[in-house]
């Protein structure tokens, strides 16, 4: 089965650098020359994987890529933008894109970026290995990655935030978080100690990526948000 590829460009003759590259046997390309344009094919066709520039008519491509990333987690997300500086790359990052190609650029090399960004997702979604906000789960290992850093947390700060992947916007309660560290035999901690685990999670994931992932909910607990 062929992957939709949806190159979203506002120069035809970039858009086509790049079609030119995808061989048609395995990758079925579509084109959206305006932010506008792609938001309307985007709500009505699942996409493998997305271009866009950020410098578009009507709509930017920061708010296409977060359009993207809302309606879909699975849809892979490349930036192909003259913009290059780092704030700009930051913010793609944080809204969802998978990788940020500084125009001018290789229409070879963005090829092999599609090809090896699938093949990469159809492996994680072969292993037990789970994937949100740029932070990747293997379960297996038991290792967070972020842009695939690993990072370093204890046994309990693994086990909470592992607990706060697998139901993504789900609340637990800090008496939820005690419990579950207790069944996992790393003894009880109480409320303040489960606050300064969820503290020092931020604290390293916050090296990595300025956005508030794990969200407290007031009078309730923790929970992971998605987007």
């Amino acid at each position: 089965m062929k992957s939709n590829i949806l190159i979203v460009e506002d120069e035809p003759e970039i858009a086509k650098l790049i079609a030119r590259r995808l061989n048609e046997r395995f990758y079925k390309v579509f084109f959206a020359k305006n932010g506008k344009e792609a938001l309307l094919m985007i709500s009505k066709t699942q996409f493998d994987l997305v271009t866009v520039d950020i410098m578009l008519p009507f709509v930017d491509g920061f708010q296409v890529t977060k359009e993207i990333r809302k309606n879909s987690k699975n849809t892979l997300i490349i930036i192909v933008s003259a913009l290059e500086m780092q704030k700009d790359k930051i913010k793609a990052y944080n809204l969802g894109a998978d990788d940020y190609i500084s125009k001018p650029f290789s229409p070879k090399e963005l090829a092999v970026k599609i090809q090896t960004l699938l093949h990469r997702r159809f492996e994680l979604q072969s292993n037990d290995i789970l994937s949100v906000n740029n932070i990747t789960c293997n379960l297996e290992q038991k290792v967070f990655y972020i842009y695939g850093i690993k990072l370093d947390f204890t046994p309990s700060e693994f086990i909470i935030l592992h607990t706060l992947f697998q139901t993504p916007k789900k609340v637990f309660s800090r008496a939820d978080l005690s419990q579950i560290i207790y069944d996992n035999d790393f003894g009880m901690i109480d409320s303040r100690g489960i606050d300064s685990h969820i503290y020092q999670i931020r604290k390293k994931l916050n090296e990595y990526n300025k956005k508030e992932i794990i969200k407290t909910v007031h009078g309730h607990g923790y929970k992971l948000d998605e987007i």
